[in-house]
This record gives structure tokens, C-alpha cells and sequence, in this order.
């Protein structure tokens, strides 16, 4: 009966529904398009790693002959003030996987916990925070990530603040939808009339459902992230003062790059950001196929 709420066979329908906790990252790394997306997003998650204890000259050395081509001794030439553009390619990677990663943790925290109590609770609590998202939504993002930015100080971390708040609205939309589904199972009708706590049944019944969109979602807000501050940057709008991907782009559309057809200096930072863009379709399409209908409309 539905009002017999029983633990074991909440687990048991879990089971059913959702792909066994143990079994996920195999299942995950088992197909073929998040396994490629996985290798495309470690290559450089071990290339930024690598870079913030090693690179082969200091990011910021500025003694070598400026505009050399690529060679054995500078893998990817020298930019217009002498430094190595290899070394700050990596040393860059760094930072704008830190970016991304910080701006995924704030949307998705954000946009998870807002989508699980408008989807769980509805009525007022529901039209309140939706019709919020719905203003969020309509506003034209990158014109208004671009005036706010002009607001605060440029540093990595206001960059991150202002993206993250701006990348939530959609996934708590989709959350929200994925709730307002689950909600309806017997076995969260049945916890909900035994009188469990709705904080109990959100994150502890609830949640695992929205696993698929999560990750989907964080995925795409991460690679999103790195786009955002890199086109903040090339406007001169980032903190130019750092290494990342974004100022590479910026210094060498301002010291006219292209005009010494220093492509070396260009492609890196360019492609390393399409090849994101790139394992992050990937990596979804094959999350959605591992989970199938549990991802829920995507």
C-alpha cells in the first residue's frame, strides 16, 4: 500500500530505475562517446596539472626572441615580448580548467537546489522561483556578463562569481522538470504520506534521479565557463594580468598576431577550446545513451 513507506523498497525501485552506484563509471567508461570525451577532457585536466608545477620555461619569461617559430627549443614559438607560448599554454590551461570547475560548482549547486525545492515543494514556493528563472532567462547573458564585469574589479575570482551566477537558471529549469516527474512515483507518494522530512526526500530519494542532467549539465556549464572568460578577456574585460587561455587570445589580437602570421600563438589556445566544446557534445550524447530514459527529455 502507498502508505506503507518501507526503506528497502525505495532502495529496490532506486535500483531498478537507476544504474547500480558501483557499476556507474563503468558503464560510463564502457561507451564509446563518453569514453572519448573522458580521454579529450583528461589530456588537458593532466595538462594543467602538469603546468602549475612544470612548464618548460616560467610562464611570465620574456628574455627570448620574440616572434620565433615553432621549434625543438620552443614547441610553440615565442609571442611578441619573448615568452615561450608553450609554457604559458600550459601553465594557462591551468587556469581556465580552475575557472570552469569553480563556475560548474556555483551553477550547479545553484541551479540543483533551487530546480529540487521549486519541483518538490510546487505551488506558491514553485511560482516564485520559476517566474525568478524566467527573468534570468530572458536577459541577453553575455551583453549583461560583459556590463557586470565592468562593475566589479577584474580578477579570476570576480570573473567566476559573475559567470556562476549567471549559468544556473536554465539547469534549475531542467531539474525542475526531472522532479516534477519522480515526484509522482509510489515510492516518494509513500515517504511523503509516512511523513518523511522533504529535506530527507529530496536529497536522499530524490536526488539520485537527477544524477544524469547534473552531470550532463555540468559538463556543458564547465566548457560554457571557459568560453565565457576567454570572450572576456579577448574584450579586455578579464584579468589580463593572468595566464589563461582568454588573455593569450587577447594579447595576440592586440599586438597583431595575424600581421606576423604568428599562427603558433593563435591556434593553441583557439583549438584547445573547440576540442572542449567538441568532448563536451561527445561526452553528453553518450551520458544521455547510458542512462537512456533515466536523463530524462535532454
Amino acid at each position: 500500500m502507498i502508505g506503507n513507506y518501507n526503506p528497502e523498497n525505495v532502495k529496490a525501485a532506486a535500483k531498478e530505475l537507476a544504474p547500480a552506484k558501483e557499476n556507474l563509471l563503468l558503464q560510463i567508461w564502457r561507451n564509446r562517446k563518453a569514453r572519448i570525451g573522458l580521454i579529450i577532457f583528461g589530456f588537458f585536466i593532466i595538462l594543467g596539472a602538469l603546468g602549475h608545477f612544470y612548464t618548460p620555461y616560467p610562464a611570465t619569461y620574456d628574455n627570448f626572441r620574440p616572434w620565433l617559430a615553432p621549434s625543438i627549443k620552443h614547441w610553440f614559438g615565442t609571442d611578441y615580448d619573448g615568452h615561450d607560448v608553450f609554457s604559458q599554454f600550459m601553465y594557462g590551461t591551468g587556469v581556465s580548467l580552475y575557472v570552469g570547475a569553480a563556475v560548474a560548482f556555483i551553477a550547479v549547486t545553484l541551479g540543483t537546489v533551487v530546480g529540487l525545492i521549486s519541483g518538490y515543494y510546487g505551488g506558491l514556493v514553485d511560482n516564485f522561483l520559476m517566474r525568478f528563472v524566467d527573468i534570468l532567462l530572458i536577459l541577453p547573458t553575455f551583453p549583461l556578463l560583459v556590463i557586470l564585469s565592468t562593475y566589479f574589479k577584474p580578477t579570476i575570482t570576480s570573473t567566476i562569481i559573475v559567470i556562476g551566477i549567471l549559468s544556473w537558471p536554465f539547469m534549475s529549469r531542467v531539474i525542475r522538470s526531472q522532479i516534477l516527474t519522480v515526484r509522482q512515483r509510489p515510492f516518494v507518494q509513500a515517504a511523503i504520506l509516512a511523513g518523511l522530512p522533504g529535506y530527507k526526500i529530496m536529497f536522499k530519494e530524490i536526488f539520485k534521479f537527477t544524477l544524469p542532467l547534473i552531470i550532463i549539465n555540468a559538463v556543458y556549464i564547465f566548457v560554457g565557463a571557459i568560453v565565457a572568460q576567454a570572450g572576456l578577456a579577448f574584450f579586455g574585460l578579464g584579468d589580463l594580468a593572468s595566464v589563461n587561455w582568454g588573455t593569450m587570445l587577447y594579447y595576440a589580437q592586440s599586438e597583431d598576431a595575424v600581421i606576423y602570421f604568428a599562427w603558433w600563438w593563435i591556434v593553441p589556445p583557439g583549438v584547445a577550446i573547440a576540442l572542449l566544446g567538441v568532448a563536451a557534445n561527445i561526452f553528453g550524447n553518450g551520458i544521455t545513451e547510458v542512462f537512456g530514459e533515466r536523463a530524462g527529455e535532454i
